[in-house]
């Protein structure tokens, strides 16, 4: 699930968009190996399905559309998705958003009954009951889906305000090749969800949103830290272009453009599609006709960015020396210090000969991660021209306080 191949130029209000190229796929992402894209579907046509729900709709090759009227017959949805089937749904949200609650409130007769455990063995079997009763009700959850259009929008009453909806969720924004597109409902409420938060953002005096799987821009200290180091390189006699690496909610983004000056070009992107989509999503909230900001393509750290130089490039690398377990833990989990190696053995090829990296680090993970990441700046050419920390509280229970540190770095 990288940038798409075969992106055209786009324009959403003066916000630029660059399309992806054709990119090699991200070592840390899944990519489905089926030709299935497309599910035809009666009275609607071709529907592209996303990546994540390809196996339910195509191992199961029955997919049927229930509308308006037909919304009411709660007990036919059910049926139709208890014997393996995919509904499609559309009219009215509350109550396609019934539905739901039907399935839920029904979770026990998803699952086959099975005879009577004896005593001795009633505790543990009742557990796994239980167990079996949540995956067959995600599984069900997972088979109710709504429509978009082409663009986009979904087919409910009244319809939600989600632009770039595919992206949102985790699909490259012009996957579905110009058709409609399912999305699991549980998905749509995911996404509303995570967006109907906000995070108040001192040194932007704004308040951003961040998408689900997207690291929510939650750490003052850290902004403000990058806000202390753009001020540091700030030229004011001349025009400065930045990359930021790993976008996330587009914070960093903002922040370069905003203490940089109106000459600054600033070039995002990230490697989730879910995260592009969210800086582009604050981007229209905050500067609708900026002329300053171009979204690359989702993908894995430089690739985007192949036929570029820059003045500055940022990166808020991911801090705990962990392994990833899922979407969301990519912008913060970083098993051993691997994407920081991969970033230092690429970023000379992007960064001008008089350039600074501004890198965003933290020793959440002790001190043998920060030698390790002092070793490997040394070792790629570089070194720290000034540094800008803060310490935190934790709530760990082994390590109450943390450092935050973000360092300029320049070529030795």
């Amino acid at each position: 699930m990288v940038g798409s191949t075969g992106w055209k130029d786009r324009r959403v209000g003066k916000l630029k968009t660059r399309k992806d190229e054709g990119k090699a796929a991200s070592p840390n992402l899944p990519i489905f190996q089926s030709s299935n894209l497309f599910y035809f579907v009666s009275n609607i046509g071709e529907l592209y399905v996303p990546t994540e729900y390809r196996d339910v709709v195509f191992a199961r090759g029955r997919v049927k559309l229930f509308a308006r009227q037909e919304l009411r017959h709660l007990n036919r949805i059910f049926t139709h998705i208890r014997h393996g089937g995919v509904a499609v749904v559309e009219g009215e949200w509350d109550r396609i958003t019934a539905v739901m609650d039907y399935i839920q409130r029904h979770k026990r007769d998803l699952v086959q009954q099975s005879p009577r455990p004896t005593k001795s063995k009633s505790r543990d079997r009742g557990a796994s009951r239980g167990n079996s009763a949540g995956d067959a009700l995600r599984e069900a959850l997972s088979r109710l889906a709504c429509w978009a259009d082409a663009d986009g929008i979904l087919q409910v009453e009244p319809t939600p305000v989600l632009p770039d909806l595919l992206a949102l969720a985790g699909e490259p924004m012009d996957a579905n090749q110009g058709k409609p597109f399912l999305l699991p409902l549980i998905k749509i409420q995911q996404i509303q969800d995570a967006l109907a938060e906000t995070y108040p953002i001192r040194a932007l005096d704004a308040s951003l949103v961040a998408s689900e799987n997207v690291l929510a821009p939650r750490s003052q200290e850290t902004i403000e830290c990058f806000q202390e180091a753009l001020q540091h390189i700030r030229r004011s006699d001349s025009s400065t272009a930045v990359a930021d690496i790993g976008c996330g909610s587009g914070c960093l983004t903002l922040l370069a453009r905003q203490e940089l000056g109106d000459q600054t070009e600033v070039y995002a992107s990230d490697l989730l599609p879910e995260a592009v989509a969210t800086t582009h999503l604050n981007i229209q909230r905050l500067l609708p006709n900026s002329d300053g900001i171009t979204l690359m393509p989702a993908g894995d750290l430089f690739d985007p960015f192949l036929e570029h130089q820059f003045d500055v490039i940022i990166f808020n690398a991911p801090w705990v020396v962990a392994r990833v377990r899922n979407r969301a833990e990519l912008a913060i989990h970083d098993e051993k210090q691997e994407t920081v190696k991969r970033f230092f053995a690429q970023v000379s090829n992007f960064l001008k000969p008089d350039g600074t990296i501004l890198l965003g680090y933290a020793d959440a993970s002790g001190p043998k991660a920060i030698a390790n990441l002092e070793t490997i700046i040394t070792g790629a050419g570089f070194k720290v021209d000034a540094s800008f920390s803060r310490r935190v509280a934790t709530h760990r229970s082994k390590r109450k306080w943390e450092q935050i540190r973000v360092y300029a770095l320049c070529s030795r």
